[in-house]
């Protein structure tokens, strides 16, 4: 191992020294050192991989939101809950969803009555049901919604078309599906005027395929892959949707202000609801922004366990720091010894063996990026979500190796810096 043996060595000089002995370091003890920053690599590959995951659930979320418009809205019988009412076990006895009394279906007319609204439709969405075309059978989703559906959520009308407002309004058994399940139920059979077969449990009901739609890209379609759309009329006919399973979806016309129309909705369900003035609102208006919001809350709680578990990997990689810093001060004792006895400033040392930390750790925060960027790249390929690694992740994942190198290596390095040049150069 080469000593520069000379005081006064400008930043450049001590940053590029410490560079060098932590490559020999390495090289010479290649085991002890892939050790060491194993943790680091770990704790980073956490960061990178968790960060692009939850950017990418993030931004698939937003584009379910998005086609409604920053505009529509929703009426519900309750509140959202929060992320406390979800983790708290007290709190979910006293819900508002199982407090407030349901909505009626009739309200849907009474709000679309008032100025300035362009539609109000019913709309529910559940899950569990089966689809049957003969002896075929395929799992799917099941939405009640109203017939200005494709106005509000977008996607496209593949083949056939979707169901009027007439027909809705007289609870024509009519279905529109999405390609996977025509493909499930049919093969290559043409889809359009058959009849499917929709259960759960005791739930049963028939209706004709009218239309094959296709809807807009995101994970969560991706997730769930199979749709059965009818008149919301029809689906609460025929499978009994229960009165707390539905909500309203409001869209404003185009000129009416957003908190306008908001506050307009909720002068009439106060009067719906014949609530006094000084009474609490046992319903709830959700905007774009609150369902965001709430999915934030959650991503963001998710987030900080893995920085949680992130941390610890960092640590373990620390100590790792601590336990090969010690054994390069025990070996390079005379060399220190050497350096002080002619000249070598204190802070000069204490610098060499710091860079020495910080490079080792950055190492193996460089591994997890690669490594972690390899995984991203593998989620994007084999699964329906858009992996994003944002910048700051590979921001933050660099500054806290070399904060955690620079952290765990402050002992070593100031053991080294403090030692007397007489007793080291007597080490043996």
């Amino acid at each position: 191992m080469t000593a520069r043996a000379r005081g006064g060595m400008g930043f450049l000089s001590t940053v590029t020294e410490g560079i060098a002995v932590a490559l020999d370091s390495i090289r010479a003890n290649k085991v002890r050192s892939g050790l060491t920053i194993l943790g680091v690599t770990i704790g980073v590959l956490v960061v990178m991989v968790m960060a692009a995951v939850i950017t990418g659930i993030n931004r698939s979320f937003s584009e379910v939101i998005a086609p409604e418009g920053i505009t529509t809205f929703w009426v519900a019988h309750a509140e959202l809950p929060t992320l406390q009412d979800v983790t708290d076990d007290e709190a979910e006895e006293e819900l508002a969803f199982l407090r407030n009394p349901p909505l009626r279906r009739e309200w849907a007319e009474e709000l679309q009555r008032m100025p300035g609204i362009r539609s109000v439709a019913p709309i529910v969405e559940l899950g569990g049901y089966d689809a049957h075309s003969g002896s075929d059978r395929v799992r799917t989703s099941l939405a009640g919604v109203g017939s200005n559906y494709l106005e509000i959520s977008g996607g496209d009308l593949v083949r056939g078309r979707w169901f009027t407002q007439s027909e809705a309004a007289r609870r024509a058994t009519v279905a529109v599906i999405d390609s996977a399940t025509a493909v499930g139920l049919f093969g290559t059979r043409d889809p359009l005027g058959r009849d499917i077969r929709i259960s759960r449990g005791r739930e049963n009901a028939r209706a004709r395929v009218i239309g094959i739609y296709r809807v807009p890209a995101n994970l969560f379609a991706g997730l769930a892959s199979h749709y059965v759309w009818m008149p919301f009329a029809t689906a609460d006919k025929l499978l009994q949707v229960r009165d707390r399973d539905f909500r309203f979806v409001v869209q404003p016309d185009p000129g009416m202000a957003l908190q306008s129309a908001l506050d307009a909705t909720r002068d009439r369900m106060r009067q719906l609801r014949r609530l006094r003035p000084g009474e609490e609102d046992n319903f709830a208006i959700v905007t774009a922004d609150q369902m965001l919001a709430l999915w934030g809350q959650l991503t963001g709680a998710l987030f900080a366990a893995m920085m949680g578990l992130s941390s610890i990997g960092l640590m373990v990689g620390g100590v790792g720091v601590i336990g090969i810093m010690m054994i390069s001060v025990t070996e390079r004792t005379r060399e220190i010894g050497l350096r002080k006895a002619m000249g070598g400033r204190r802070r000069d040392i204490m610098w060499q063996f710091l860079v020495e930390a910080a490079t080792l750790t950055l190492l193996g925060g460089a591994t997890g990026m690669l490594l972690g960027g390899g995984l991203v790249w593998i989620v994007n390929r084999a699964t329906p979500l858009t992996a994003v690694v944002p910048m700051w992740s590979i921001v933050a994942a660099l500054a806290a190796s070399v904060l955690t190198g620079i952290g765990f290596g402050l002992y070593p390095a100031s053991l080294a810096a403090g030692l007397d040049p007489i007793d080291a150069l007597r080490y043996e």
